[in-house]
């Protein structure tokens, strides 16, 4: 496989092919600009993270988690551009290489704007009520097929429904939806022929058209129908998502009274890799500051750990990222992996097991498969007086409403859109009950 090349990988084309940057400004800072102000992204500030919101105003959201995924995954591609201009040789533009951090920061500012009100709990909510629709006949049988997936609902944002009158989404360069692609394939490829390297699928079928428009901008190699290598950028968004939401959520768990000072400390130490010296300064740190600043400092510290190990990893299997050739993420293949994968086993047993996230977790799926059971029925029955009902509360288009698919995706849209609090203040007055 030939190797790609930055000059195409970092494309400034648009999809409408009219996009306008405001003077002094590069095409992927407005990018940024574009993410950060949408309301999409805003709406990010109440969806839950890990942790019940009201717990504790310290613990992150999908918002703060997302602008933390953003700063590292600048550094990551402020490492990366080093190392490409090294690998180029002479006559490399550093101008060029520079564009990496602000593609990059707004692939990760994006990263979970596709999620659904409530996490894998509401994406889980949604699939079984479709599921159990299609069976009794509710829906179409064409829907038994369908499949959730925040990752292919954010590029369906981003390249089409945040613009819901031109379908244009925010209408961003192909690199930072290149970068912001993390599986290259649509639903149903996943797991098939070249596409087995990919455990889910990043692309809707009803979405296809644009990213193919935006594969064939970036250069990326095609590596069977409608499948392609990944854009080397979409690495680091993956390990910066992986360093930031296993340290936060450790670090959330202590601030939530879930785990202990000295089981923090171990798990991110563990985590960071720290020597002796480094665990002698985070007791200092406690004498001098107190606990709570300590645990910060921990943090801090394995976050630095995590980044100069990742640069090492970048370093080592930069030509294989450029070939399309990396079948494994930065986090797999670093030195730390091992350690990493020993944090997650433990998280998973003392910190999402825990039974305040439960709780959440329960109280999210009954509100998303409830609102999706009722709201179904519009697709079902669209000229029923209830359907007619739904329909005005969905805000539909009612020159498309005729169309089972457009009401059957409405519907996906407007409930993964929701907010927690909107769901459950949705879910309170339509079904009589106060949100819980």
């Amino acid at each position: 496989m030939l190797s790609m090349e930055w000059q195409q990988l970092l494309s400034t084309e648009r999809l409408s092919g009219v996009g306008i940057n405001a003077p002094g400004r590069s095409a992927f800072n407005s990018d940024y600009g574009r993410v950060l102000y949408s309301s999409a992204f805003r709406r990010l500030q109440d969806k839950t993270q890990v942790f019940p919101l009201g717990r504790n105003d310290y613990v992150r959201t999908r918002l703060t988690h997302s602008l933390e995924v953003s700063n590292v995954g600048r550094a990551l591609a402020n490492d990366l551009a080093d190392i490409a201009m090294q690998a180029d040789g002479q006559g490399a533009d550093p101008l060029l290489y520079t564009a990496m951090g602000d593609v990059v920061a707004t692939a990760c500012l994006a990263h979970d704007i596709g999620n659904p009100p409530f996490g894998h709990s509401g994406e889980t909510a949604i699939d079984e009520a479709v599921a159990e629709a299609v069976h009794a006949g509710v829906c179409p049988e064409e829907f038994a097929v369908f499949r959730f997936e925040g990752n292919a609902q954010g590029f369906r944002l981003l390249s089409r429904t945040c613009d819901p009158i031109r379908e244009r989404g925010l209408d961003l360069t192909a690199a930072t939806l290149g970068a912001f692609t993390k599986y290259p394939c649509p639903q149903g490829m996943q797991r098939k022929g070249a596409a087995a390297r990919y455990k889910k699928f990043g692309i809707s079928t009803d979405d296809l058209p644009a990213f193919v428009n935006v594969a064939a901008a970036c250069g990326l190699p095609a590596l069977g129908e409608n499948v392609w290598a990944r854009h080397p950028l979409v690495f680091l968004m993956e390990a910066a998502d992986d360093v930031s939401y296993l340290i936060a959520d450790v670090e959330d768990a202590y601030v939530s009274g879930i785990i202990t000072y000295d089981e923090v400390i171990e798990q991110l130490s563990l985590l960071g890799g720290f020597d002796e010296g480094t665990l002698a300064s985070i007791a200092r740190e406690r004498v001098r500051s107190g606990a709570s600043a300590a645990v910060r400092y921990t943090r801090a510290r394995a976050v630095g750990a995590c980044i100069r190990a990742l640069r090492e990893t970048m370093q080592q299997v930069y030509p294989q990222m450029m070939q399309g050739e990396l079948l494994t993420s930065l986090m797999n293949a670093s030195p730390m992996a091992e350690d990493y994968r020993r944090v997650q086993s433990w998280s998973v047993q003392h910190i999402y097991s825990h039974e305040s996230v439960l709780r959440i977790e329960i109280t999210g799926f009954n509100v998303i498969k409830n609102l999706m059971q009722l709201f179904l029925k519009w697709v079902s029955e669209p000229q029923s007086a209830l359907g007619r009902k739904i329909g005005a509360i969905l805000h539909a288009d009612s020159s498309r409403s005729e169309c089972a698919r457009y009401r059957f995706l409405h519907v996906i849209d407007y409930i993964s859109g929701m907010t927690d609090s909107y769901a459950l203040q949705t879910h309170g007055t339509l079904f009589g009950s106060a949100p819980i």
